[in-house]
């Protein structure tokens, strides 16, 4: 143990470190003592300034500087914005797609940070930095969260919500997800709740558009589609509405269909009519001219 000498020295260092008092000297004690108080006070150096009740140091802290923080954080995070996020949506919907800040839904009040445009869709994103985590995001009311953007923006293909975690992780939210709904097979009726999966923005983004907009260009290329014989389809499907109406006013009870209906024969009138309906060509005008008999006639 500390004789007194140390002992006294070590609390004349402290009255030193804590109130300003004059460095003690070391001159009064032997090479052994000397040595002691030396380490203790060493010690003491080495503890300043440390504090012990301070909480456990982040990943990001610990790395920061050395060769892995690059790694830990390949893309700034810090909050949500257009800029952070503008990678993910460009690498998911390609340069075609553009995103804009969401002035006309913010000088209104309405929650949207962000609109996506891509073809004719438009996508409505909110920055929910009050989401912590994932878990939290797929437990969100839909109709709290989205209900007044449908209601302004009717056009809204859907709501997206995005949190600031290392993957952007998100949600989409669609029109019809902000009502009440029946189950199956209880047949109740529920409240709205999240039906997507949560993923990063990049997967959202791209599940949405193979949802709302699907490519089928592959199903139907020049080289394999098959020509259809249209005309003979249709004079065929006349000929026989033409034996029905004949068929049946062969059956009918009243005179009047007995004689108009069993002598019908219009297969060329409805062929030109069906023929030119098909090709966009007969308006309703015309097929109200062409079935109405004229004065002279």
């Amino acid at each position: 143990m500390p004789d007194d000498s140390v002992d006294a020295l070590i609390a004349a260092f402290l009255d030193h470190l804590e109130h300003g008092g004059p460095e003690p000297s070391f001159d009064h004690l032997t090479e052994d003592e000397r040595a002691e108080a030396a380490e203790v006070i060493d010690l003491i150096k080495d503890a300043r300034g440390v504090d012990f009740y301070r909480s456990r140091p982040s990943l990001d802290e610990v790395l920061a500087g050395t060769g892995l923080e690059r790694r830990r954080a390949p893309a700034d995070r810090e909050g949500l914005s257009i800029d952070a996020i503008r990678v993910d949506v460009v690498s998911s919907l390609g340069s075609s797609s553009e995103l804009i800040g969401d002035g006309t839904a913010q000088n209104e009040g309405i929650r949207s940070d962000a609109v996506v445009r891509f073809g004719s869709l438009r996508i409505r994103l909110q920055f929910r930095v009050d989401i912590a985590s994932p878990r939290d995001l797929s437990e969100v009311d839909p109709q709290v969260a989205a209900g007044a953007v449908f209601g302004r923006f009717p056009e809204t293909a859907a709501v997206v919500l995005v949190i600031a975690d290392q993957g952007l992780s998100s949600v989409a939210i669609g029109p019809f997800d902000i009502d009440e709904f029946i189950g199956a097979p209880d047949g109740q009726i529920h409240q709205p709740r999240i039906t997507r999966p949560v993923l990063s923005l990049h997967d959202t983004l791209r599940s949405l558009v193979d949802e709302l907009a699907p490519n089928l260009a592959g199903y139907a290329t020049a080289g394999t589609r098959e020509s259809v014989a249209l005309d003979d389809i249709i004079r065929s499907e006349c000929v026989a509405a033409c034996a029905t109406v004949v068929n049946d006013g062969r059956n009918a009870r009243t005179a009047a269909k007995k004689e108009i209906w069993a002598e019908f024969d219009e297969v060329g009138l409805l062929t030109r009519l069906v023929r030119d309906a098909a090709s966009g060509e007969l308006s309703e005008a015309d097929l109200d001219a062409r079935l109405t008999p004229s004065e002279a006639a």
